[in-house]
């Protein structure tokens, strides 16, 4: 007896360990289901033979005690295109997972999708599957891929990038001097991080209103959409010349477009939209640049800038900044006869600003326009436009331009900058007999034409 009540605690401790906890409990009841964070995970656009980003899919049990998830599997099994990593090991397969109640798992998804040589989006699907409690539960995955022409970092000759199906850049391309690139209207090239396409020759991109050409990201997901600084963008090089680029999409760079060809042909910019670049829409240095019918918004830096000198016309152009997320500390528009920082100056610029916008929302900048002399001969037709500007506000108050007064774009906060019924850009414009139609491809008015890249639809 004496002993039984000296071992008595020891059998209470050991009986108090003994017990399992309740959410440990693996609960057989048919009632007990799994929940999931989505029931389905969706991939946009994966270019095949590249692979897609990683999904999370997180995996729940809700019931206060454990279950045993008899097994989790890929519907395509071992013939799927989709990967799983459950709980941190790579396999489309996992069986006999016990999971504690009120706790969960984490699934990644990828997704690889081979080439069909199908010129359009083809849906690529299948679905993880659940067996617990002999309950069936089903999450589905689904994908859009599509066949691509792969650039890898090379120097080309003359060449034409078809429209067939969108091109990919995974690195550095250049049009060797000389040689011109001509990209058909329609294509699309998409371009992974630090890809440039640097152009020593000629670059020829011909879209249309109808079949625009467009230049982007890589990531095709909702959040990068609008997000700069995906791509290096487009470097016109020191040997190039007579490039066209026409009606072209280029959004997601660092540049959009970056010119330096002192003395060589031209480069023009017709009918294009230049946004979400992480510095400048478009900078040339001293070089020759005509921007005709051409929407540049929401730039870290500068919309348009031609420094060190050279000849610039933008013509029924649309420079503005709108619920732009970047901290702009420069005017959206600079046209100046030296280039900080260097001993390029006082060099000779002209300048024609004509039927243009040059606006902001006002929350960094009363002036989006400088035009800077530090000695060198400045000729300058700037007439026409509607301007934000303080400091220029004396001098640039005649030959037809409006200042400091709201455009009234459709829609800003959609980025929609055509005009509005209300807008002071509607009829305000001087004829120019060489413009005819607008960025969309809409016939101007030939007596009293809008200022901007847009003519307004009549109602």
């Amino acid at each position: 007896m004496k002993y039984l009540i000296y071992l008595l605690p020891l059998f209470i401790l050991l009986s108090v360990f003994s017990c399992t906890p309740d959410d440990e409990v693996i609960t057989a009841d048919p009632e007990a289901i799994l929940s999931f964070s989505a029931d389905t995970v969706l991939f946009d656009t994966v270019f095949v033979t590249r692979g897609s980003v990683t999904k999370r899919l997180r995996v729940y049990n809700p019931n206060k005690k454990a279950v045993r998830i008899s097994n989790i599997t890929l519907g395509g099994s071992g013939a799927s295109p989709y990967e799983l990593t459950i709980n941190g090991v790579e396999s489309p397969i996992a069986n006999n997972l016990e999971l504690r109640g009120r706790d969960s798992l984490f699934i990644l998804v990828k997704v690889n999708i081979d080439p069909t040589g199908v010129n359009q989006p083809l849906l690529v699907s299948d679905s993880i599957m659940f067996r617990t409690n002999g309950n069936l539960q089903k999450v589905k995955l689904v994908a859009y891929g599509q066949d691509a022409h792969f650039h890898s970092k090379a120097a080309i000759g003359t060449t034409t990038w078809a429209s067939d199906k969108p091109h990919v850049l995974l690195d550095t391309i250049l049009v060797r001097a000389g040689a011109t690139l001509t990209i058909e209207k329609g294509a699309r090239i998409f371009a992974t991080p630090g890809a440039v396409l640097l152009v020593n020759g000629t670059l020829l991109v011909e879209g249309t209103a109808e079949e625009r050409v467009v230049f982007s990201g890589y990531r095709r997901e909702q959040s990068y959409l609008q997000a700069p600084g995906q791509w290096d963008g487009i470097q016109i090089l020191t040997q190039s010349e007579n490039n066209r680029i026409r009606f072209a999409d280029i959004r997601n760079t660092v540049w959009g477009l970056r010119i330096g060809n002192p003395g060589k042909g031209g480069t023009v910019v017709e009918g294009c939209a230049i946004q979400f670049a992480f510095q400048d829409g478009i900078i040339g240095f001293t070089s020759d640049i005509r921007v005709v019918n051409t929407l540049i918004h929401n730039c870290g830096r500068y919309g348009f800038s031609g420094l060190g000198g050279g000849n610039y016309e933008v013509l029924y152009s649309t420079i503005v900044n709108y619920n732009n997320p970047m901290q702009r500390e420069s005017p959206a528009f600079v046209v100046a006869d030296h280039i900080p920082g260097t001993d390029i100056k006082n060099m000779t610029v002209n300048l024609r600003l004509v039927n243009s916008i040059v606006y902001s929302d006002g929350f960094n900048f009363k002036d989006e326009v400088l035009l800077e002399s530090d000695g060198g001969t400045v000729t300058a037709e700037v007439a026409h436009n509607i301007l934000r500007t303080d400091r220029f506000k004396e001098l640039l108050n005649q030959d037809g331009n409006i200042l400091n007064q709201d455009p009234k774009f459709t829609s800003t906060s959609k980025q929609d900058f055509s005009l509005d019924t209300l807008s002071v850009a509607s009829g305000a414009a001087k004829p120019l007999l060489d413009v005819r139609r607008d960025i969309k491809g809409q016939a101007r008015s030939t007596t009293k034409p809008d200022i901007g890249a847009f003519e307004r639809m009549i109602d």
